[in-house]
């Protein structure tokens, strides 16, 4: 089978959903390992031409959605036809109701039950896959290695560390995390883009912000005694429906904090421990819970099942239902 997939693959100086990239990276690295792959940048026009002579037998989209996604997923789909069109919508623009019921693909893949109701009432047909997680690179920490990366990245290995890994603007709620600072230790992995009034701040009160690109993740990870992802449900655009950041901090088996944000909330009855998006005592309260060591949550054995391999068997199984 010949699959074309297409997303935004390049990141142009930190533009674009970091998260949507790595989800079509890893979809297309997954099926091309028994089928023919062809990666396309949306934006490459050029690139378009080398789609048509592939002859792709599935177009699959990897983006938000968007009303432009939905646009420029036709146009391209011209350049192929007799292609099935399959669109992945990790974070979909539920405001483009008109244009989806003309410009609707052979299927969305969708992963909340507000995007499976959004788009099955424009007569779309939809499948549910969720995120996977690189299970062999995040993986708990062996002994010793949480003291190891603490002392690496100048932690206090007396603290109890609050970790959270994403863009540092204020729709993902980071300075709800200043509520721990103090006995605790806030430490965010910021990437792009940056609100710099919201760095200062998170600084300025003591959080250990990282901006520098950190090649081994997976070693703050480590570091860390739980994870917390503090966005609000009602922000969107914040997140791809599914956060990456989550799946990773539960295959290093973190005990996670989060809202009831997307697809968690229906994919996980367990591992994570919710919080209500208004209560700012909350949150407080789950953490001091923890750092006595009261918790007990488990959260490695709950996601393995999410393992990149585990996804594109089942995105290949998918494949051939139409």
């Amino acid at each position: 089978m010949r699959i074309c997939f297409v997303a935004y693959f390049k990141d142009e100086g930190g533009k674009g959903d970091m998260g949507t990239r790595t989800v079509a990276r890893h979809l297309a690295d997954g099926v091309s390992k028994r089928h023919e792959v062809l990666r396309v940048d949306i934006r490459d026009i050029g690139s378009w031409r080398k789609a048509k002579a592939f002859r792709p037998d599935i177009i699959h989209f990897v983006f938000a959605p968007t009303t432009v996604g939905f646009v420029a997923a036709r146009i391209f789909s011209l350049y192929c036809r007799g292609a099935r069109v399959v669109m992945s919508a990790p974070n979909p623009t539920l405001s483009c109701r008109r244009l989806v019921k003309y410009l609707k693909p052979d299927v969305i893949l969708i992963q909340s039950q507000e995007s499976e109701q959004f788009f099955q009432k424009l007569g779309v047909v939809t499948r549910f896959l969720p995120n996977g997680v690189d299970v062999d690179r995040f993986m708990p920490a062996a002994s010793g290695q949480k003291e190891q990366f603490r002392e690496k990245y100048g932690i206090d290995a007396k603290k109890f560390v609050v970790l959270h890994v994403g863009p540092v603007i204020r729709k993902r709620n980071i300075e709800r995390l200043m509520e721990l600072q103090g006995d605790t230790q806030v430490v965010v992995v910021g990437r792009q883009p940056y609100d710099s009034r919201l760095l200062g701040e998170l600084r300025a009160q003591g959080a250990v912000v990282i901006t520098e690109y950190v090649e081994r993740i997976e070693e703050v990870y480590a570091l860390s005694d739980c994870y917390v992802f503090p966005t609000d449900p009602g922000n969107r655009g914040a997140s791809i429906e599914m956060p990456l950041s989550v799946l990773e901090a539960m295959a290093c088996n973190l005990p996670v904090v989060s809202t009831k944000f997307g697809a968690l909330p229906t994919i996980f009855n367990e591992g994570i421990e919710y919080i209500d998006n208004q209560d700012n005592k909350e949150i407080k309260t789950i953490i001091t819970k923890m750092e006595n060591g009261t918790s007990g949550i488990k959260t490695n054995d709950i996601v393995t099942s999410f393992s990149w391999d585990n996804i594109v068997e089942r995105l290949e199984q998918l494949y051939y239902e139409f």
